[in-house]
């Protein structure tokens, strides 16, 4: 074997391990973080979703929500950017959440505060699950913001 073939499977080897381990690392690496928001021209919309059990019972009883273990709260408000700006925008939220077998609608409704509008809508799962949300903004006279997302809940122990 001469020196350049010997050359060769040294560096082509070292690559391939290099990339093996690149590999196996990334496989152990944490799930990505759900995306929060969604920009469409000078809109971002942003989204959460959380457990009630988070809420203090005051500010639950003020908004009417009901706290609970099994208990989740999505939020959606919408953001317009005009120069320097950044002013809350009203809107129509429709959508759906879902397990690996059922879709469920989500019944939003607004709450507005000073400067902020923003949309809650509450549902209940029985276990862990991932679940699967698909959202439809409708600002303006614009055609409909779509967003989907996936994210995993977990019961309050």
């Amino acid at each position: 074997m001469n020196f350049a073939t010997r050359f060769f499977t040294a560096i082509s080897l070292g690559l391939f391990l290099s990339i093996s381990t690149v590999s196996q690392a990334q496989e152990r690496e944490t799930p990505p973080v759900t995306e929060t928001s969604k920009q469409f021209g000078n809109d971002t919309v942003h989204f959460s979703v959380l457990n009630t059990s988070f809420l203090t019972p005051q500010v639950a009883r003020s908004y009417g929500i009901v706290r609970g273990k099994n208990k989740f709260l999505i939020n959606v408000s919408v953001r317009r950017q005009s120069g320097p700006d950044n002013t809350a925008v009203r809107a129509q939220i429709s959508g759906t959440q879902s397990d690996l077998i059922h879709r469920s609608p989500l019944e939003f409704r607004e709450i507005i505060e000073q400067d902020a509008v923003y949309y809650i809508a509450e549902f209940a799962i029985s276990n862990d699950e991932r679940r699967d949300f698909r959202l439809q903004v409708e600002v303006d006279d614009k055609p409909s913001y779509d967003i989907q997302f996936i994210k995993m809940l977990y019961v309050d122990k």
